[in-house]
């Protein structure tokens, strides 16, 4: 039987496009490359993680499963033992800073071959700041619940561009809607961490960072689509 993942990895596992070397940087227990392998969406795929632990549950994953041929085991800070030949990297489950800090220390991924796919706990502000930035496209952004919480799942490829946008984008991204329960809870839990920032910083007597949060509520709150947000 296939692992069932929760809503956050499988909204991850549907985008990662098939029939591709995928790495799951992160795995932890190794249920979504168990899972894009034994639903045929891949051959062959690594479960990678910093800590020895993680990879001991994820090789017992992957022997539960008999995925021994398919899924390789790699001890690895980020991407640093990773093949350059994977085209599929998946990273989920951590803080934004961190993930930037992953695509950022390895330059290998800037490569048009190359497709991310992201998950961000917190601060996707950075994840966003670092693809804008650095010749990376967002082509998807996905939101999801999941026990009660909304995560978001961001698909990205490199395409040599690098753009500086404004930091509206960097909070809100481009590419949510309002159409569905999670795109609003989303939207409304960046509004109130906007909110809270702007408020604190104000209280604190920090005004000129304040007035970054202020500009991007102000802008926030002329959206006609986004007035019942608040």
């Amino acid at each position: 039987m296939t692992p069932r993942l929760p809503n956050r990895l499988q909204t991850a596992a549907d985008l990662v496009r098939a029939d591709r070397l995928t790495a799951d940087v992160g795995t932890d227990h190794g249920y979504l490359p168990a899972f894009l392998v034994m639903s045929g969406k891949t051959q062959r795929a690594i479960a990678s993680d910093i800590g020895k632990g993680p990879l001991k549950n994820a090789e017992k994953t992957v022997k539960e499963y008999g995925l021994e041929k398919n899924i390789s085991l790699i001890l690895s800070d980020g991407l640093q033992n990773i093949p350059h030949e994977t085209q599929e990297i998946v990273i989920a489950g951590m803080g934004g800073t961190l993930i930037a800090e992953i695509l950022a220390a390895a330059p290998w991924i800037r490569n048009e071959a190359v497709h991310l796919v992201l998950q961000p706990m917190t601060h996707s502000y950075d994840v966003r700041k670092f693809l804008s930035e650095n010749g990376f496209t967002i082509d998807t952004e996905k939101t999801c619940s999941d026990a009660g919480r909304t995560y978001l799942v961001i698909s990205a490829y490199f395409s040599g561009k690098n753009e500086e946008k404004d930091e509206f984008y960097y909070y809100f991204g481009d590419t949510v809607g309002t159409e569905t329960e999670t795109e609003r809870a989303y939207l409304k839990k960046q509004l109130r961490y906007l909110s809270s920032r702007y408020e604190g910083l104000q209280k604190m007597g920090n005004t000129r960072e304040a007035a970054v949060f202020g500009d991007v509520l102000t802008q926030a709150k002329k959206r006609e689509d986004w007035k019942d947000l608040w």
